[in-house]
């Protein structure tokens, strides 16, 4: 009988170590392993090195200034004005225009899906910008848009001019659009959804026309929300 009740009482000494010991575990594989395995996702575009560096673990790091899209104001199908920014959100882009229905369906058909999908979180905004604004004007993008849904954080934009667009889907989210030379009128565009994080850096494109292409996007519009808390929470012990 007294060894059995010493055999218990050893039982009972090495589950309690374990279970004090287990969130230590935890940590220290969370620390010290766990940003092996987190796989983040690319930063598309020109890298620059800023010059200065960063500490890591005692390590200096030299920090790099990514691409990003610049800040830029246009009118949304209600008529109100939004303005594009780094934020506390990641951004999801795409452009079409009514006339070509085709591939204009195709890409705001995922746009529903994913502002379906992430319809009650407010760090996923979605921007739909027309690249014919002479035929696209205000009234027709409320017309249009009604037959997607009213989805508070996805915008339907108009942008001012042709100029104004090209200059923006080839700079800034480095898509290609083409117009007719003679007629000035848009001829077809990128089939891409873009990927920004919430410095408006690129992370991903994503063809609208591949259907695991899509599905890959909104697994990682999942990764980079994650990576997004996960800054948040590194700043805050800063």
């Amino acid at each position: 009988m007294k060894d059995q009740r010493k055999s218990f009482s050893i039982k009972k000494i090495a589950i309690l170590v374990t279970i004090l010991a287990l969130p230590g575990f935890c940590y220290y594989l969370l620390q010290e392993k766990g940003e092996n395995r987190y796989k983040s996702l690319p930063f598309y575009g020109e890298k620059k090195l800023t010059g200065t560096f960063h500490s890591k673990r005692g390590k200096q790091i030299p920090d790099t200034l990514y691409h990003a899209a610049r800040p830029f104001t246009m009118l949304n199908s209600d008529s109100t004005a939004v303005t594009f920014k780094p934020d506390s959100s990641v951004a999801i882009v795409s452009f079409f225009f009514t006339r070509n229905q085709e591939l204009a369906t195709a890409i705001n058909q995922n746009m529903q899906q994913i502002a379906r999908r992430f319809e009650n979180n407010e760090m996923v905004k979605l921007y739909s910008i027309s690249i014919d604004p002479s035929l696209d004007d205000l009234t027709a993008l409320k017309q249009y848009k009604q037959k997607w849904g009213n989805f508070q954080h996805w915008n339907m934009l108009w942008p001012a001019s042709k100029k104004e667009v090209e200059v923006l889907a080839k700079e800034d989210f480095l898509l290609d659009v083409v117009y007719n030379p003679t007629t000035h009128r848009p001829v077809t565009h990128s089939s891409s959804i873009v990927l920004l994080d919430s410095e408006r850096r690129i992370r991903g494109y994503y063809d609208a026309l591949v259907k695991t292409d899509v599905d890959r996007l909104i697994d990682e519009i999942k990764l980079l929300l994650t990576e997004e808390f996960r800054n948040i929470s590194v700043r805050q012990y800063e």
